[in-house]
């Protein structure tokens, strides 16, 4: 039996371990278990699939050719005949016409119906009466040395490109908390805010294991969290993006895989545009959990997927349930769109048949243990209560919603406004029009036709984000893998007549006029900057993802107050400076780490609690025009006795400076734009009372 190319195995051996790690650690957290408990079962586990493996690998050194079936393996014809070629010439003039009229109209339900025209007669004229027959990918050293390379090259460029993030606030405190409490119960409460009681601020968070690991590696290695993720984490996710890739694309583009490949990879190098546009969760933001779901394990959810349907067997649903439990791990958008991505590739390979609807059938148990995650997400998720949230959704309904509003929303914020949109449109509802007969052309139909009909409906759109995605519906995107489908258009070339060369050369000429021409700017441009965090993009030596644009730079700050006062210490900073606060290690502790996020305690707080913490935070950044600031201010430093305060220099400074010799603080630390204040003690008569 000829073994899988060692790319392949080693992501299958990726989605076995990470899925292994993420039922242990979501049965821990389940139990209310420690980090000791954690390592236990991880010990056990890992000696009892150890033992597995050898057996395993011991019987199929005496192992029999495979002699499992092939749903089809008939050789089909690389070219279609002329009534197919001008059936495709007119769908994709049609997609064409449908995504170009949106420049007119601008009415985005007969976008939806036009596209889904569109899709629907692609599936009726080249899935439900077409042949599906099943190629080998080529494979050769050359190629796999080549897709080696490639992921190198990857590594390098996530590791050069400094786009710090937000987000790291919360998923690098997770895996601090880890390494600094190991007796404290995992994800068991908020460990942002040092308030005692309060719960994560998304319980569905419970269910993720990614930053739970990078705490394990924290605690048994001594590296700082911060560095597990910019540096372990980005080299090791960087290095599987192509191999990813890889795995779906043989099966898609047996013969030109490996160009799709590169393609791919220089897309997600070029393309910038909007903040939400994939690309900016790929390699720039590759070290969090759900641009490893996006990039590494949705794309072998796929693979697995049409693996599965081609050949059923026990051991290729075991890895397709695998893969999105590790999805699972690493977002908890995958309980949905996990299950969504499988479903569809399956669809991309079974027909409306007996057996075929019997084989989709098991095959969606694969996803039993995800959709009871799901579950889980209805009954926790703490944004359904968040009565800012609610109050916002229900003068929207009243006064300015209006039909398709959420695919609208949806598509501008992920995809932008300018020609980035436009292509992208084109490649969802017309890419299929430029594959011939295969797996290709099935999968640029079923899956944009899926999600279009299903989870992009615009008469079902509030329905779907109050039940099933939250207010981030736009994540629906996720399940369209429109950089693939980009990829996949741009090597069409290569199946069609001429010389190589110059077939090649037309990928090559067709991809740089999208890299150059398409976007408004690229991922490493100093205009693709990141939200909430200050300064821009940059190069550089491999280093930590934090902001570097000052001569003092926030991160910087973040550390000259953590040196300054005890772990724990009460501090009032600004929010771009308190992000990186919580992402130290026996940090002190900031009364706002992210208005976001202590927003959702409301309900536990109360105002009382939450008005003056946020008030002094922005008074503190002199972005808060209040009457009453400076007086909540200066009460407010006793009450929650405060240690430290980083003050920016705006107009607002001089009635904080008053405020704070008042309580004893002195300054310690000018910079140009932020100076450092601390009191070595907090009054007597605070302490008893608190």
């Amino acid at each position: 039996m000829t073994k899988a190319p060692l790319s392949e195995r080693l992501c299958n051996g990726l989605v076995a371990c990470f899925a292994a790690f993420t039922l242990c650690a979501q049965a821990i957290v389940a139990l209310g278990g420690t980090l000791g408990q954690l390592l236990g079962l991880l010990v056990l586990v890992a000696a009892m699939a150890g033992g597995g493996w050898w057996r395993a690998w011991h019987r199929q050194q005496h192992r029999l050719p495979s002699d499992e079936p092939v749903r089809d393996s008939r050789e089909i014809a690389l070219v279609d005949d002329r009534s197919r070629l001008l059936l495709r010439g007119v769908g994709f003039a049609l997609a064409c016409l449908a995504v170009a009229g949106t420049a007119w109209h601008q009415n985005i339900v007969v976008l939806w119906w036009s596209v889904l025209v569109v899709l629907v007669g692609a599936s009726v004229g080249f899935v439900l009466t077409g042949e599906l027959g099943s190629q080998k990918a080529i494979r050769g050293r050359g190629l796999e040395g080549g897709l080696y390379a490639l992921a190198m090259v990857c590594v390098v460029f996530a590791l050069v490109v400094n786009r710090p993030d937000a987000d790291d606030a919360f998923y690098i405190n997770v895996a601090v908390a880890v390494a600094d409490m190991p007796q404290r119960a995992l994800l068991s409460g908020d460990t942002l805010h040092g308030i005692e009681g309060l719960p994560l601020h998304q319980p569905i968070y419970r269910l993720h294991a990614f930053d739970l690991m990078a705490g394990v590696v924290s605690y048994l290695t001594g590296i700082s969290a911060i560095a597990v993720f910019h540096l372990g984490y980005t080299a090791i996710a960087a290095f599987f993006v192509p191999l990813a890739a890889a795995r779906i694309l043989r099966l898609l583009l047996p013969r030109d895989w490996f160009w799709a490949c590169l393609v791919f990879v220089g897309l997600l190098m070029a393309l910038g545009e909007t903040h939400r546009w994939y690309s900016n969760f790929a390699l720039v933001r590759i070290w969090q959990g759900k641009s490893v779901y996006l990039f590494v394990f949705l794309p072998l959810v796929y693979a697995a997927a049409i693996d599965y349907a081609l050949r059923p067997g026990l051991k290729r649903w075991g890895m397709l349930a695998a893969a999105q439990i590790a999805a699972m791990g690493c977002s908890s958008s995958a309980v949905w769109a996990g299950p969504a991505g499988a479903l569809m590739a399956m669809a991309c390979v079974l027909g409306p048949t007996r057996e075929g609807l019997r084989t989709l059938g098991l095959g969606a148990l694969a996803s039993s243990y995800v959709l009871g995650g799901g579950w889980l997400l209805m009954q926790g998720n703490i944004e359904a209560h968040d009565p800012l949230l609610q109050r916002a959704r229900v003068r929207a309904q009243a006064h300015s919603h209006y039909t398709g509003q959420e695919l609208a929303e949806a598509l501008e914020t992920v995809l932008g406004r300018g020609r980035l949109h436009y292509l992208s449109l084109v490649a969802l509802a017309g890419s299929w029009a430029l594959h011939g007969p295969g797996l290709a052309r099935r999968f640029a139909i079923v899956l944009p036709l899926a999600t279009w009909l299903i989870l992009l409906d615009p008469y079902a759109g509030r329905w779907l984000e109050a039940n099933l995605t939250g207010p981030s519906y736009w994540r629906v995107m996720w399940t369209l893998p429109i950089p693939l489908l980009i990829s996949m258009a741009l090597v069409a070339p290569l199946a069609a007549r001429g010389p190589p060369r110059v077939r090649a050369g037309a990928v090559i000429l067709l991809t740089a006029a999208v890299a150059f021409a398409v976007p408004r700017y690229s991922v490493v441009s100093p205009l693709n900057r990141p939200r909430e965090v200050p300064g821009t993009v940059e190069l550089g030596w491999p280093s930590l993802k934090v902001p570097k644009a000052e001569r003092i730079s926030v991160y910087e700050w973040a550390r000259l107050v953590d040196e300054a006062v005890p772990p724990g210490a009460p501090v009032v900073v600004p929010e771009y400076i308190a992000l990186w606060v919580a992402t130290f290690h026996d940090a002190p502790q900031p009364l706002i780490v992210r208005e976001a996020y202590i927003r959702k305690f409301l309900d536990h707080l109360g105002r009382t609690e939450v008005r003056p913490r946020r008030v002094m935070m922005r008074f503190v950044e002199g972005t808060l025009i209040q009457p009453d600031a400076a007086d909540v201010f200066r009460q407010g430093l006793d009450r929650f006795q405060v240690r430290a305060v980083i003050l920016a220099k705006t107009d607002k400074a001089p009635e904080a400076r008053d405020a704070m010799r008042e309580r004893g603080f002195r300054p310690v630390r000018h910079g140009p734009e932020h100076e450092l204040w601390i009191r070595s003690e907090v009054p007597s008569e605070r302490r008893e009372e608190g």
